[in-house]
């Protein structure tokens, strides 16, 4: 009875991590592609050229 409880709780974390590391991987999907529109409105070629600032200010390019 034990050993079931164990496997549960394992299981359980296991998709927890796994909804985790998709949340993550999206928020980084759109991260990045708010990353090339601001270079792109910056007429910069990479994402690499962009400043702290912009960094900074990334949300502010949502919706555009």
């Amino acid at each position: 009875m034990k050993e079931a409880a164990r496997i549960k709780a394992a299981s359980e974390r296991a998709a927890a991590r796994r909804m985790v590391k998709d949340a993550m991987d999206l928020i980084e999907d759109e991260r990045l592609e708010l990353m090339e529109l601001a270079a792109s409105k910056k007429g910069l070629s990479s994402i690499l050229a962009l400043d702290y600032e912009t960094m900074q200010n990334l949300e502010s390019y949502r919706g555009e």
